[in-house]
């Protein structure tokens, strides 16, 4: 199994993996930023995030995907990772369990 930065925790943020892990298309342009190269075959595409009470936000600039884990401390909230048009990393947070994020399947082989 490949890692994209072995070092990184639920509590940092993984520098320059966003970048690798990012689809060469779909995302908005960003002069700071270089486009994704999708290293990895993980093609992480910008789909935003969804509400509850039924607001979408941020499609083509952001990217979010739910962890399995839960945060210790609260069982309504979740961890999850974020990308972001201005940021060559992947950010780690938690967040209430009703925001609508994407998810990531993985086939065992």
């Amino acid at each position: 199994m490949k890692f994209i930065n072995s070092r990184c925790s639920d509590d940092r943020m993984c520098d320059g993996a966003g970048t690798k892990l990012k689809a060469t298309i779909g995302w908005n342009s960003s002069n700071d930023v270089p486009s994704g190269t999708d290293d990895f075959g993980f093609s992480a595409l910008p789909g935003g995030s969804g509400y509850s009470g039924g607001s979408f936000n941020d499609a083509g600039n952001y990217g979010y995907w739910w962890s399995a884990g839960e945060n210790n401390s609260n069982i309504l909230t979740a961890y999850y990772r974020e990308m972001a048009i201005y940021a060559e990393s992947v950010n780690v947070q938690s967040r209430d369990k009703n925001f609508m994020f994407s998810v990531r399947c993985v086939k065992d082989d």
